[in-house]
């Protein structure tokens, strides 16, 4: 058997110096990368440019004190995070054999997202505490971005991107929802149309927001045209800001059930809402999952069932006090 010829990039790199490209790609800072690894700056800078010259093509470019990934940075990266996840999932089945457990499971959600996970985590480390999670919560743009670059092992968002391959399924439950505080000066006990909303100041997420791109869509299809007051970073913001009485929003119904059941925020009964959405569950398409990350799916299966019980008795509420005002 011929053993395989090993090309300059194979026989020059070292698994470190692929785990410090990594970082940098990901953080983006050389100090950053070197608080992370407890390594020293110019020991960073060293093992990029050792490299750079394995390579043969310049890996980085720096403008201010911002480091930016060349075309062949780009390339590197990735492979980077193939390598590594790779020996992450060697190690896994590794223990696995030797009856031990460990691991680490990387989790992208959007923002609606952080009002259920935390539960499910609690759920998933009392029962594998030696498995670590690593959380980010980003709007759907970001998220889209870290998928495409395959950064994470699974991601929870709305209507997955038909750009990106991906394997997907429903999770949940995501109803949106208009709300007001409970004072807020508009007509109660009727059903509500779109147009009884003209000139009602709006609260408005930011661009690049999967809740944003979602009621843009409806609101197009109903000829509406919102008088936007704020546009606001998050859901949290959102929330505060109908609390606070500065005009409307439309949010996901998992992001206000407490000021509900305090009855300090109310669903407004606008004919075409709440509007039915869903989070999915996805991961690129042909990747395989590490076995901590398959038993965190598991998990996320049988909580999201817990969920939608929690969900569907307030929205049949919603629903029947939205016919009731119709009639």
């Amino acid at each position: 058997m011929h053993r395989p010829i090993l090309g300059r990039i194979t026989r020059a790199a070292t698994l470190r110096q692929l785990q410090v490209f990594e970082a940098l790609a990901r953080l983006n800072s050389f100090t950053r990368v070197a608080e992370e690894m407890h390594l020293t700056q110019p020991t960073i800078s060293m093992q990029v440019k050792k490299l750079a010259e394995a390579v043969g093509l310049p890996l980085t470019e720096q403008v201010g004190k911002e480091v930016y990934l060349t075309d062949a940075g780009h390339e590197l990266a990735a492979a980077c995070r193939q390598v590594l996840t790779t020996f992450e999932h060697l190690e896994e089945r590794v223990n696995n054999l030797k009856g031990l457990e460990g691991g680490r499971v990387r989790i992208a959600v959007v923002s609606t997202a952080q009002y259920f996970l935390p539960q499910v985590m609690q759920s998933f480390l009392t029962q594998h505490p030696n498995i670590s999670i690593l959380l980010e919560v980003v709007n759907k743009e970001h998220l889209l971005e870290r998928l495409a670059n395959n950064q994470d092992d699974i991601y929870i968002l709305g209507q997955p991107s038909e750009s990106i391959p991906v394997t997907s399924e429903k999770l949940a439950l995501n109803p949106l929802v208009f709300v007001a505080k409970r004072d807020f000066n508009l007509p109660d006990g009727r059903l509500l149309t779109i147009d009884d909303l003209n000139g009602v100041p709006f609260l408005m997420r930011e661009p690049g927001s999967g809740i944003r791109a979602q009621i843009e869509q409806v609101f197009h299809e109903m000829g509406y045209q919102p008088n936007i007051r704020m546009v606001l970073g998050s859901n949290e913001a959102v929330r505060m800001g109908v609390m606070s009485g500065l005009g409307i929003s439309v949010v996901s119904m998992h992001t206000v059930r407490d000021e509900l059941r305090r009855k300090e925020l109310r669903i407004l009964p606008i004919s075409g809402f709440p509007i039915e959405r869903h989070w999915y569950l996805a991961w690129p398409k042909g990747k395989t999952l590490s076995l901590s990350a398959a038993r965190f799916v598991e998990t996320l299966r049988f909580q999201a069932l817990a969920l939608d019980a929690e969900i569907k008795p307030l929205l049949a509420k919603v629903r029947k006090q939205r016919d009731q005002a119709a009639q």
